[in-house]
């Protein structure tokens, strides 16, 4: 895959690049941590209470790819399609530029999209005394984990499809 150089906005195309890259490695890292999660799902409170070490540290580098992702293509790739698409983002809301996204077409859904970045804060601010509420987020990630990897599929599609990548 090559990116294609506008001569306009070399230095921030260049950002870009790296940072789909980079979420690009951040991908193929949670497609890896849900292939080695799947047999714990759904989880439940015996499952939890038998948790060794291995699955707690699996478990948490899975949480912590899965924000990764959602945070990268929020805060990154969002921004830098709206560069390329000549679209000033920069007084605007996470919700709005989630908007315009499904408005351009990179992603299908800003609702959907909304709620995993929804499920991302809400892995910011837990805390161990709430292994109910814990549980219930876990038993959400595997799906919505493979909703993050489906959206970066959709703006893989979407740079392709307006010559912005070229494979």
């Amino acid at each position: 895959m090559a990116f294609t150089m506008n001569k306009e906005y070399t230095k921030e195309y260049r950002m870009f690049q790296l940072s789909f890259e980079a979420c690009q490695q951040r991908i193929e890292k949670l497609r890896y941590s849900i292939e080695k999660n799947s047999y714990l799902f759904p989880l439940n409170s015996e499952k939890l209470k038998n948790f060794g070490q291995d699955e707690e540290e699996s478990l948490d580098a899975f949480i912590l790819r899965y924000s990764q992702c959602v945070s990268i293509i929020q805060e990154q790739l969002f921004r830098g399609i709206a560069l390329l698409e000549q679209e000033n983002i920069n007084d605007k809301s996470n919700r709005d530029k989630t908007l315009l996204m499904e408005k351009l077409g990179a992603i299908q859904s800003a609702e959907d999209f909304g709620s995993a970045a929804m499920l991302r804060n809400k892995f910011a601010h837990n805390y161990p005394e709430q292994s109910a509420v814990r549980m219930e987020r876990m038993n959400l990630i595997m799906e919505e984990a493979k909703f993050v990897l489906a959206t970066f599929r959709d703006i893989h599609s979407y740079l392709v499809k307006k010559k912005f990548i070229v494979e």
